[in-house]
């Protein structure tokens, strides 16, 4: 769609070197340099980098990709060469605008090492506005939410935000129709809806779910069984549940049933059930705690969101 407005797209993965995002960046640009000079290949660029990136973020597994282990400052000669190149895209692109597809920008908030790519990126786009446009994309609503919306954060206020829809039933009959047709794999809507939820909503881990009915002939129920023992190993649930306080855990529970963590009965509940008081700060602090952890997340609409699909239902097991 871009290419037939006549933009030219370039898509970038923040994850494509974790510890070293600006690598990343570097590549996409000087890739697309050389694929202007063979119109031929432009295309075929970027379908191929977009499914790389997926590909080797799904073997790789999402929790091993989402932090860095040893995150590299970008010295100011690999700054000043970001900016060089996309002054030099400027120029093959001619009267075309340019595009710069950015995923997983979260990750520049994931550590300060990453500050001086933010603040130098803001730059760069301030400084060619109308001749460069970006859209960002990620999968931490809370990263996002450091990033975007942090008074402190060289982004703050610069974009504007659209959150994807959650993906509802249609999923669901769109995902029986593929089983049917691609598989000859007749399956009722009723067990792969509840399987759904009790995946918490999550497409990636129903992704997971069909896949192994694919591969080995499971029914939806047995899917699900080994998917939830999947989760379970995968994100640590053990280890999560062993460190959350009492309050933590009283508070994230109450967040899945969509209470408000400040209302009477909830405070109420933490006199009750904890050591602790059932005052706001108290309740402030366990939310702190719980978005630092990657647990939780709030919209600037102040919606909080559950960002660990299945451990409430550890939790409530356990």
């Amino acid at each position: 769609m871009a290419q037939k407005s006549h933009y030219i797209p370039v898509y970038a993965s923040l994850w494509q070197n974790i510890n070293a995002p600006h690598e990343g960046l570097a590549l996409a640009l000087k890739e697309a340099i050389a694929a202007l000079d063979k119109k031929a290949t432009f295309s075929r660029l970027l379908k191929a980098r977009v499914t790389k990136t997926t590909i080797s973020n799904e073997l790789l597994g999402k929790m091993e990709v989402e932090f860095s282990n040893s995150p590299s400052k970008p010295t100011s000669a690999e700054l000043a060469e970001l900016d060089q190149l996309l002054s030099a895209l400027e120029e093959k692109a001619g009267k075309s605008t340019i595009l710069l597809l950015i995923d997983e920008v979260q990750h520049l908030a994931t550590t300060s090492q990453f500050d001086p790519l933010a603040h130098a990126l803001r730059t760069m786009l301030d400084r060619r506005q109308g001749r460069v446009k970006s859209i960002f994309t990620g999968s931490s609503r809370h990263y996002l939410n450091l990033l975007l919306n942090e008074s402190k954060s060289p982004f703050y206020h610069f974009v504007e935000q659209h959150d994807f829809p959650d993906l509802d039933e249609q999923f669901i009959h769109f995902l029986r129709a593929k089983l049917a047709n691609d598989h000859g794999m007749a399956v009722a809507i009723q067990p792969l809806m509840k399987a759904f939820s009790d995946l918490d909503q999550s497409p990636y881990w129903m992704m997971k779910l069909i896949a192994r009915m694919i591969t080995f002939k499971a029914t939806t129920n047995e899917a699900l069984d080994h998917v939830l023992l999947l989760m379970e190993a995968a994100e640590d649930f053990e280890g999560v549940a062993s460190r959350l306080k009492p309050i933590d855990r009283l508070i994230f529970q109450a967040l899945c049933e969509g209470a408000n963590p400040f209302s009477q009965s909830i405070m109420a509940r933490v006199d009750r059930e904890t050591k602790l008081k059932g005052v706001q700060p108290n309740i402030q602090r366990a939310i702190r705690r719980l978005s630092e952890a990657g647990l939780i997340s709030q919209s600037p609409k102040g919606r909080y969101n559950i960002e660990k699909p299945g451990l409430k239902r550890y939790l409530q097991q356990s």
